[in-house]
């Protein structure tokens, strides 16, 4: 790992994306990577009669990249990682929210090894640094007619974006990256370890399941204790988080009741 030395350009740390490279630190499997791509999970998705579970796709630059909720997500070329990992399942598949959760869980432990000490999960996939948005996860499960599951794993990571106006006009301003907490590092790196971790954890999570990584959670969690505000399809719900259940469902105190929440449609904020 290299640390931000304000002399030095950030294009020094972060050299374009080099197949040969990152292949010399993966064990097995592999990885496409692109200049250029709509979505790196959409490209997985189009392609999945022709690659194996654990494979990878990385990007220089995606067009149409995408959130959860139908949201965009801007990673100008060469400032950020925009990764995907496809794994195949043969049998039912887990509960979306525990996938995120674990694959939200795995990224943060990452990151924090690799010095930002203050990262944060905001259930139950955006990670956060001083309550600004440093990475994403988007999970997409499909399952067709032959019975197997496609789970397509995408994250992006904001490495070295440089504000202008534009940008800030897409995403607004509450973003930041490693670099502003003086993380630099190899993309090179940082993808082959993704990889590497991820593949061993999603062996880990299909043969114990999410209970071994509940416990992480309590690190992780920003909303814990907070007020917290619930778009749930069309309902605002307001309340107190009080973390999560074995099941990954986010636990919100509504003064008259405890509740227990957990689907794709949901969107959470600190009141």
């Amino acid at each position: 790992m290299l640390r931000y030395n304000e002399n030095y350009s950030c294009s020094v740390f972060h050299p374009f994306l080099n197949e040969s490279k990152i292949l010399t630190q993966l064990p097995e499997g592999r990885v496409i990577v692109l200049n250029r791509v709509n979505s790196t999970n959409q490209y997985i998705i189009d392609n999945i009669p022709y690659i194996k579970s654990g494979d990878a796709c990385v990007t220089e630059h995606q067009t149409q990249g995408r959130g959860r909720r139908n949201k965009i997500w801007v990673a100008p070329v060469g400032e950020g990682i925009c990764l995907s990992i496809y794994w195949k399942l043969n049998k039912i598949p887990p509960t979306m929210i525990e996938f995120s959760l674990m694959i939200s869980i795995v990224v943060a432990k990452i990151l924090k090894n690799l010095g930002a000490s203050q990262i944060k999960i905001k259930w139950p996939n955006d990670l956060y640094i001083y309550g600004r948005k440093l990475a994403g996860i988007l999970i997409e499960i499909i399952t067709r007619t032959d019975s197997i599951t496609h789970i397509i794993i995408g994250i992006g990571i904001n490495l070295s974006i440089r504000t202008h106006a534009a940008l800030n006009t897409k995403i607004g301003k509450n973003w930041i990256n490693l670099m502003d907490i003086g993380i630099m590092i190899d993309r090179n790196i940082l993808v082959a370890t993704l990889i590497n971790v991820l593949r061993k954890k999603l062996k880990d999570f299909m043969l114990f399941g999410f209970t071994p990584f509940i416990t992480y959670w309590k690190v992780f969690d920003c909303l814990y204790n907070k007020p917290v505000t619930l778009l749930v399809g069309d309902r605002i719900i307001c309340g107190t988080a009080l973390g999560i259940n074995i099941h990954g469902a986010l636990i919100v105190d509504q003064t008259s009741s405890v509740c227990y929440y957990s689907g794709n449609n949901i969107s959470v904020y600190a009141s």
